[in-house]
């Protein structure tokens, strides 16, 4: 398990990255995110996935018509994984 503290710094730093460059194409911080440790999970004309497997944050960056960035949301794997199970009674 990640520290909670790293995690969270991470999340804040990316945050302020795709918050500093929207409406800019997604290549402008896909460098970036490379750089700090991301790896492309895929692409496709409406949405970017990201993966940090050592900070076990998941990625999504959503982009308009034009290529450039629309909205984001970042999440730990926990939390993905939550979202993924079904509610049981």
């Amino acid at each position: 398990m990640v520290n909670a503290g790293w995690q969270l710094r991470m999340k804040r730093h990316i945050e302020r990255l795709i918050s500093t460059n929207r409406r800019y194409p997604v290549s402008k911080v896909e460098k970036e995110l490379l750089a700090l440790g991301f790896v492309e999970l895929g692409a496709d004309q409406i949405a970017v996935a990201f993966e940090h497997r050592i900070m076990e944050l998941y990625l999504e960056i959503l982009l308009d018509d034009e290529g450039k960035i629309h909205s984001y949301f970042i999440v730990s794997f926990e939390e993905k994984e939550k979202r993924r199970r079904k509610y049981r009674w």
